[in-house]
């Protein structure tokens, strides 16, 4: 675990503030972004690795990856959730708006499911958190972002997203 950082809380004061920003935010955010919510006292070092503990650290989380062509991969657990490192960010060929209760990393403990609506990824991610957490509200969750990084040697396209934008739709 590490100290607290100033930056990785949800700053919005009400669940519907949350998902307005998060919602707002999404279709702007590069693909292979992966942000995870998780309880804000719960940090983990850069360095965590879920396979040195036994079982897995239990952890009201959700996260969300952003893939290509406007479709997000909302996943939801009890457990912590790694930020995983996928083949592909072309989910074209999956079936949207159907609830997989498996998963095949296994830290996804509550279904996943791919949406090409920013909204309603925002809504699914949110309401997980806030049906599931009994009397905490969005202040007591945190998050990170997983920025993807390009290759060396392609060329980059220019992104109007910052992460300081991101910070500023979540109440910061």
């Amino acid at each position: 675990m590490t100290e607290e950082r100033e930056d990785d809380y949800v700053g919005c004061d009400t669940w519907a503030a949350l998902v307005s920003g998060l919602a707002d935010s999404l279709p702007e955010i590069p693909v292979g972004v992966t942000i995870d919510f998780g309880p804000k006292d719960m940090l983990l070092d850069d360095d965590f690795d879920a396979d040195e503990y036994d079982d897995p650290l239990e952890a009201l989380c959700a996260q969300i990856v952003v893939l290509e062509h406007g479709r997000f991969l909302v996943r939801r657990s009890r457990v912590v959730m790694e930020a995983n490192s996928y083949i592909s960010h072309d989910a074209g060929a999956a079936t949207p708006n159907r609830w997989f209760e498996e998963e095949p990393g296994g830290d996804c403990t509550a279904g996943a499911i791919y949406v090409d609506d920013a909204h309603l990824a925002a809504e699914i991610c949110v309401t997980w958190l806030s049906s599931e957490s009994v009397d905490e509200g969005p202040t007591d969750f945190g998050f990170d972002v997983s920025e993807a990084i390009r290759l060396p040697g392609i060329p980059q396209v220019n992104s109007s997203w910052t992460i300081d934008d991101f910070l500023r739709r979540l109440g910061h």
